[in-house]
C-alpha cells in the first residue's frame, strides 16, 4: 500500500511526536530507542529519494522540510537520552520540612549586603 507524499509526511510527523513523548517520559528501552533510530534513518532516506525525483509544489516542499526537522529533532533526542531509566522525581508537599534553609556564613557578612538583597 502506497501513500501520497502529503499523507506519508503526516504519518511520519505523528510517529515522531509519539516517539518523542516516549523518550521524554523515559518509557523507551534501549532496544526501542535503537528501533526508533532505524525508523528515523529509513524515513529520512525515503524522503530524500522522493524529493530528488519529483517536481513538488511549495506547500509540499515546506511540509517535507518540516518532516525532516521532526526527524532530526527526534534523532537528537534519541542521542541525548540517558542509557538507563532514571529514578522517579519526587516532589514534596509544602510544609513537609518545617526548618528554614541554611544560609552560608559568607552570605551573612556585612560586605555582602547587596548580594543578600538579591536573594
Amino acid at each position: 500500500m502506497g501513500l501520497c507524499v502529503y499523507h506519508f509526511t503526516w504519518s511520519v510527523e505523528e510517529a515522531c511526536a509519539e516517539m518523542h513523548r516516549h523518550v521524554a517520559l523515559r518509557r523507551a528501552t534501549a532496544e526501542r530507542r535503537a528501533e526508533m533510530a532505524t525508523y528515523v534513518s529509513e524515513c529520512a532516506m525515503l524522503l530524500a529519494r522522493v524529493t530528488s525525483n519529483l517536481c513538488l509544489s511549495d506547500d509540499l516542499k515546506r511540509r517535507i522540510l518540516c518532516t525532516f526537522l521532526s526527524l532530526m529533532n527526534l534523532r537528537e533526542n534519541l542521542e541525548r537520552a540517558p542509557s538507563g531509566h532514571a529514578p522517579e522525581i519526587r516532589v514534596f508537599e509544602p510544609g513537609l520540612f518545617p526548618t528554614q534553609a541554611v544560609v552560608p556564613d559568607w552570605l551573612n557578612s556585612d560586605s555582602n549586603a547587596s548580594i543578600r538583597s538579591q536573594v
